[in-house]
């Protein structure tokens, strides 16, 4: 990845000196362009996902945030004409960088990450506690009201969000402050403790273990050698050519949705159900195309893309054998378990392989180390990440503490919470998942190791209720976002905790713009006319909760062995990482093994894996930086083209192109 941050004092020269310059992009005008897109996005990505479950943010590059950072680059170019324009306007490549930062952070705040859920979770307990879906007993009645907009399913603002609203009156604001003004610290609290835990291990992954970061290098090479010229991925013939290809699939697939008589591409083929016993377990095999995971397997190490695609056939390969010798039903939940042994013994994995670097952020933090103006980390703000995460982790525990949960539960999620974040965030960061989430949900995972009995009623709601935020959607965690942009920050050459600060602006704006935006859609439209996914999610999710209160789940024997099973394989391989250099097998191929992410993502990984090696094999590494700007292209492409489509299905409707 070429470093931005290297040419700053260069740019520095360049740039013209009107006082207004800033090598490292944190200006004042980059900031209120961010916060001003960040509006703009949360906006447009609630009416999106509320209305057509379309998401502009989706994915740890998001693709609405992708198609903006290429039109500030447009409006470079335009402002080149004049150089007089291009050096009072144009923005630089660090501060085009800023705003594609803030806008990854928050990407996800007006999606699955929050906004599809908390609104509408939120009143859907409170509509559904009636007899016949989820009587009042078992938790309504037991909640504290300030964390709900009303106490009775027969309240107006419970009925209007479902019935409509009756001619002539208005969205009940009114009885929607106090649940937001309890919520609203609490969300900012568990965003600032994500990027300040974030902020604590990013010297290590950026410059001890030099993760690859191949989501990040592309709004890097994007932006290279603004404003004064565009950089050389943009005058590449090898980027516009992929750039097109990628277009051109899914216009005809939108061209079809409006005129049926155009041929549709189907992307996203199965295998038939056509074998059967132990074979079955090589049925319904997705073989799903997508040209932006080609293009992202293709910068990654070889290990890493062989990996990720290895271990979903092995997976198949254990379902095959289990089949085999008698056991047929189960299969996913085992996975699962071995999954989360996998997640805790890596999480604990990369804490142990940090531990001297974690001492030392600690006591410079408390005072007892003083770094030399010389040292490597010198610029690190351990003392806000340190102070700041553990002030954050202490007031989420005493919130949900002071609203009745068992501040023991409490502490158990929020433990765990940033180091299940942590593995997400190096399955992104290292492994390049443009789309990623864990086949699990850290609350249940507690509900079902600790035994729902033992947790009792009152914590297993409120874990579950404050599950809302990050740990409900997996495919949005924020910690591999955090990662990405303070990655980002790091090429731009800007201090760390000036970016923290400008993150968490861009949160607390996406966070209270949702506010409106939300609660304006939902009782304008009314749930039943909300998207496929939002019209229905809170009923799914109260008679979720239901289950868990009135059917007690424990551990059985084959969960325990799985979840050891997970851990033993995950320590085995990441001893042999350790100890060979030729090891072929990365810890977070297996991890990631599991889900509808790998599902859909395995044989696009095995193309871009295979144009790889065989490049490199055949060609050098010379051949393959060549040929990268192809995995450009195909990525800036799909951004493009779906954000379009998701724009024009605003307008005119018509299906989704993609199942996400």
């Amino acid at each position: 990845m070429t470093s931005l941050a290297a040419g700053s004092a260069t740019q520095a020269r360049e740039q013209p000196a009107d006082g207004r310059a800033d090598a490292t992009g944190v200006t004042a005008r980059a900031i209120v362009v961010g916060l001003i897109m960040v509006v703009g996005f949360t906006v447009v990505g609630c009416f999106g996902v509320l209305l057509r479950y379309e998401i502009i943010g989706t994915g740890y590059l998001p693709r609405g945030a992708v198609c903006i950072l290429l039109a500030l680059v447009g409006a470079n170019s335009v402002l080149r004409l004049s150089r007089r324009l291009v050096g009072r306007w144009a923005l630089t490549a660090h501060e085009l960088l800023l705003v594609f930062l803030m806008l990854l952070i928050v990407g996800a705040i007006a999606g699955q990450e929050f906004s599809q859920h908390v609104y509408l979770n939120i009143v859907g307990l409170v509509y559904y506690a009636t007899p016949d879906i989820a009587p009042p007993e078992l938790y309504l009645e037991d909640l504290n009201p300030m964390l709900v907009p009303a106490v009775s399913p027969e309240a107006p603002v419970a009925r209007w969000a479902y019935e409509g609203l009756p001619p002539g009156r208005s969205i009940p604001w009114r009885q929607w402050a106090t649940p937001l003004l309890v919520w609203t610290p609490f969300w900012f609290a568990l965003y600032w403790l994500v990027l300040c835990f974030a902020a604590m291990i990013a010297y290590r992954w950026e410059r001890e273990e030099r993760l690859l970061y191949p989501l990040v290098q592309v709004p890097v090479e994007v932006v290279e050698s603004e404003p004064l010229q565009s950089s050389a991925l943009m005058h590449s013939s090898l980027m516009w050519g992929a750039f097109v290809f990628a277009c051109l699939l899914y216009s005809v697939k939108g061209a079809h949705a409006y005129w049926p008589a155009i041929p549709d591409i189907d992307l996203q083929r199965s295998t038939e159900t056509v074998l059967s016993g132990p074979w079955s377990a090589f049925n319904r095999v997705p073989t799903h195309f997508y040209p932006e995971m080609v293009g992202v397997a293709y910068l990654l190490t070889a290990e890493v893309g062989f990996s990720l695609w290895f271990f979903y056939w092995l997976r198949r390969i254990q379902q095959f054998l289990r089949i085999a010798i008698g056991i047929d039903v189960g299969h996913y939940q085992f996975f699962k378990f071995q999954t989360i042994g996998g997640y805790a013994v890596l999480g604990a994995a990369l804490l142990w392989s940090a531990r001297a670097h974690v001492r030392r952020a600690f006591a410079v933090a408390f005072g007892t180390l003083r770094r030399d103006a010389g040292s490597p980390d010198a610029g690190e703000p351990y003392r806000l990440a340190v102070l700041g995460f553990l002030g954050a982790l202490t007031f989420v525990v005493w919130w949900c503490s002071y609203f009745g949960m068992s501040a023991v539960w409490a502490l158990v999620q929020y433990a765990a919470f940033p180091l299940m974040g942590m593995v997400v965030a190096r399955v992104v960061c290292e492994a390049g998942m443009f789309i990623y989430a864990s086949p699990f949900r850290l609350n249940e995972a507690i509900f079902e190791i600790a035994g729902t009995d033992r947790i009792g009623p009152r914590n297993l709601t409120l874990l579950t209720m404050t599950s809302w935020t990050q740990i409900r959607s997996t495919a949005t965690t924020n910690m591999a976002a955090v990662a990405q942009g303070l990655k980002i920050g790091s090429e731009m050459g800007a201090a760390r905790g000036r970016v923290m600060l400008v993150a968490m602006a861009g949160v607390v704006v996406a966070i209270l713009c949702a506010h409106v935006t939300s609660l304006y859609v939902i009782y304008t439209w009314g749930v039943p006319k909300l998207g496929w996914w939002p019209s229905g999610s809170s009923l799914n999710t109260t008679a979720h909760l239901v289950r868990y209160l009135e059917a007690p789940t424990s551990m059985a024997v084959a969960d325990w062995i799985g979840l050891g099973l997970g851990g033993v394989v995950t320590y085995g391989l990441v001893a042999m990482r350790r100890q060979f250099v030729w090891w072929p097998l990365h810890p977070l191929g297996y991890v990631a093994w599991l889900g509808w992410p790998i599902d859909r993502y395995w044989m696009s990984i095995f193309a871009g894996w295979l144009m790889k090696v065989t490049v490199v094999r055949f060609g050098g590494y010379r051949a393959f930086n060549r040929l990268r700007p192809l995995a450009f292209g195909l990525v800036l492409g799909v951004s493009v083209v779906l954000t379009f489509w998701i724009v024009m299905h605003y307008f005119y409707p018509a299906p989704s192109l993609v199942r996400e």
